[in-house]
């Protein structure tokens, strides 16, 4: 089944379309997922062709909402750069511009607060990598909790905290996580949100968890990479599926 819409907007590549496609695909599978909250969660694309140009929603819209046409392109302040009377998302730009700044690799941003994720984020232990979606991430980094990243100065402290990782969990929050592309981004926050929820069912048995030994850990990220990055043949093919999921529950995403 075809999984983009044939009409483009006057003015607007193709590359620009998929990106828009794929991005409010990502909206409306994690709205099927319960990951959304309300207004407060939030995911970015930069435009294909134009690394200084991203993709947004309209702050006042529901994951739910969210269609491909209906996403705001902001420039690197924030600017709408087609006219729209919708506010753009201007409190969460900035911790997604320092994310972007700082990895030019990064083409789409994810920022989720799951219960699980947030209860993780809690715990002063962090991610433990007991269960095989937690040792397919590989180490993340961690954020202390600072209040409310509003500032360019914020994003980029929180930016500097990936180190080599692309998940950041966010202590007493959630995680924000880059991909090189959409569906990459979106497989990552599948594995974070599911480490974390086997996590806590795991911990509320009140035994010790089991944590395989280091040489494990250290080849399994590796080995995962065929699942969880965006370049590999499993994870488009994964990707091509939730396409389809979507074309029967919310065809609409890609109007």
């Amino acid at each position: 089944m075809q999984t983009q819409a044939t009409a483009l907007k006057p003015g607007m590549s193709p590359e620009e379309w998929k990106a828009r496609v794929d991005l409010a695909a990502a909206f409306r599978l994690a709205a099927l997922q319960d990951w959304d909250e309300g207004l407060v969660a939030h995911l970015s694309a930069r435009v294909p062709g134009n690394p200084n140009q991203f993709l947004m929603h309209p702050a006042a819209l529901l994951f739910e909402e969210i269609t491909a046409s209906r996403l705001h392109k902001l420039d690197e302040k924030c600017n709408h750069v087609v006219p729209s009377d919708e506010m753009p998302h201007k409190f969460a730009f900035p911790f997604h511009k320092g994310i972007y700044d700082a990895y030019p690799q990064a083409q789409c941003i994810i920022h989720l607060h799951t219960k699980y994720v947030t209860a993780v984020a809690m715990q002063e232990q962090g991610l433990i990598y007991g269960n095989q979606y937690a040792m397919w991430l590989g180490p993340i980094g961690y954020h202390d909790y600072e209040g409310l990243i509003s500032t360019d100065e914020e994003g980029q402290r929180l930016a500097r905290n990936f180190g080599n990782s692309q998940v950041v969990l966010q202590r007493g929050h959630g995680f924000v996580l880059w991909g090189h592309t959409v569906h990459e981004a979106y497989m990552l926050a599948f594995l974070m949100i599911r480490a974390c929820e086997t996590q806590v069912r795991s911990l509320a048995g009140g035994v010790k968890p089991y944590v395989p030994p280091q040489h494990v850990l250290d080849i399994t990220p590796g080995q995962a990479r065929i699942i969880t990055d965006g370049n590999a043949p499993f994870n488009q093919m994964s990707w091509r599926a939730l396409l389809r999921k979507l074309d029967r529950e919310a065809p609409d995403y890609k109007t």
